[in-house]
């Protein structure tokens, strides 16, 4: 089981005409910050998309700096394969952990909420699609 020992949300964005949020986290056991990556699901669940380890310095990244990975996935490292019923309730607890920790479910849902409302086609199909923008 992965503790979480902070988190917060650093980002909305749209990664492949999906709406992301990135919430900076920092695990115990786990080296470094890691960047979860959500997106909420028709039911108004969250679906954490990847882990990423941030390996981000400002000295060396203020430019586009493509001589390194800052972002490296890391989400088989820290939880195999979906399949691997073992790993796989880690990876629940852990996506629990963050969405527990201070107000960030709230954050998400309220976000996400607006996003709908604010949907420029505000159609009645909006529901049913991963967010219009």
């Amino acid at each position: 089981m992965i503790t979480i020992k902070e988190a917060a949300i650093a980002r909305f964005t749209e990664r492949n005409d999906v709406w992301c949020a990135d919430v900076e986290v920092k695990a115990e056991g786990v080296e470094g910050t890691l960047i979860a990556e959500f997106a909420a699901t028709k039911s108004d669940e969250f679906d954490l998309r990847h882990v990423y380890r941030k390996d981000a310095s400002r000295e060396i990244d203020w430019y586009d700096n493509n001589l390194h990975d800052a972002y490296q996935n890391v989400s088989k490292e820290l939880f195999g394969q979906p399949s691997n019923k073992s790993k796989w309730g880690s990876r629940e607890e852990f996506i629990e952990g963050i969405l527990a920790f201070g107000s960030i479910r709230e954050e998400l849902t309220e976000h996400y909420r607006l996003s709908r409302t604010a949907s420029l086609f505000h159609a009645d199909d909006v529901e049913d699609q991963t967010y219009l923008h």
